[in-house]
């Protein structure tokens, strides 16, 4: 879809959409069993009709400790850590055809504007984009570590208008300076309770079998489509995603997991196609006003 031809009266109204909006939007303590509700009816009045979108502009995350699964209901969220990179584009399409969505937890660093198509497509799909930190440090170990997720989110948001809700520390290292510094950005701290540790590429079959083994309901997996050649993580997913399903779980993204609600805003600039009318926002979506 194009962006909505938008006259120049509301042009001026919704002048600086994107401006100042925060990933983070909620202070609660917890484990994360956001309530479902449909889009916020507090949101300002703005004119509605078929050229009128919205576009996804961040989630709202809680809660002051860091996550390693979700509520204990048949659900299983997969993050990919270390892009964007050369295969990421082909997970996109793996995920397509699986009409499955994850997290992809993004290196600053390396978000640049050859990755800006992949990333889109990754939003109009419905998947999520991550902080995993601008250079990949220890950060239990590092000074600086406000700055490596600040810059991270600024990267995200300058190349796709998104402004991320959930971290994952490197190496799975981090301290409570590391939560309350991330908690401070609106980022959630988050973990992982499946590890196949495709990262030393152990085979597809290994990678199946791990995840498959480690699952249980509410798990959050680990896996990696960055940080070195991940084709055997890509051709075991198509397998564990159908395994999963066959046993009753739904695939969802680790905000969904963790009941964090998407936040929308009008759709004036960088849509590239991923501007959808207000009646097709997701249940528990918040359309959130220009400033």
């Amino acid at each position: 879809m194009r962006a909505a031809f938008v006259i120049p009266a509301l042009a001026a109204l919704l002048a600086g959409a994107f401006a100042g909006i925060g990933g983070g939007g909620g202070a609660a303590a917890g484990a994360g069993r956001g309530r479902r509700g449909r889009a916020d009816s507090r949101a300002v009045a703005l004119p509605v009709g078929p050229k009128v979108l919205y576009r996804v502009s961040g989630c709202r995350s809680h809660g002051t400790l860091a996550y390693t699964h979700g509520p204990a209901r048949r659900e299983v969220a997969i993050g990919f850590d270390d892009g964007p990179a050369t295969d990421t584009s082909a997970f996109v399409t793996m995920l397509e055809h699986a009409h499955a969505q994850a997290t992809f937890f993004m290196i600053g660093e390396q978000i640049g504007a050859v990755y800006r198509q992949t990333l889109l497509r990754e939003l109009r799909n419905g998947d999520v984009l991550g902080d995993h930190t601008f250079t990949h440090p220890d950060l239990v170990v590092s000074a600086g570590v406000r700055a490596q997720l600040q810059k991270t989110i600024a990267a995200i948001r300058g190349l796709t208008g998104y402004t991320p809700c959930v971290f994952r520390p490197p190496y799975g290292a981090y301290d409570r300076s590391v939560v309350q510094s991330a908690r401070s950005l609106g980022l959630a701290t988050v973990l992982w309770d499946v590890d196949p540790a495709d990262y030393t590429q152990p085979g597809v079959r290994a990678i199946e079998q791990r995840v498959l083994a480690q699952v249980r309901p509410g798990s959050i997996v680990i896996s990696h489509d960055g940080g070195g050649p991940r084709g055997q993580t890509l051709a075991a997913y198509p397998v564990i995603i159908a395994a999963l399903r066959a046993r009753g779980y739904r695939i969802v993204t680790i905000p969904q997991l963790l009941g964090f609600h998407p936040t929308y805003v009008p759709c004036i600039e960088l849509c590239d196609g991923i501007g959808i009318p207000r009646a097709q926002l997701p249940a528990g979506g918040v359309v959130e006003h220009a400033p």
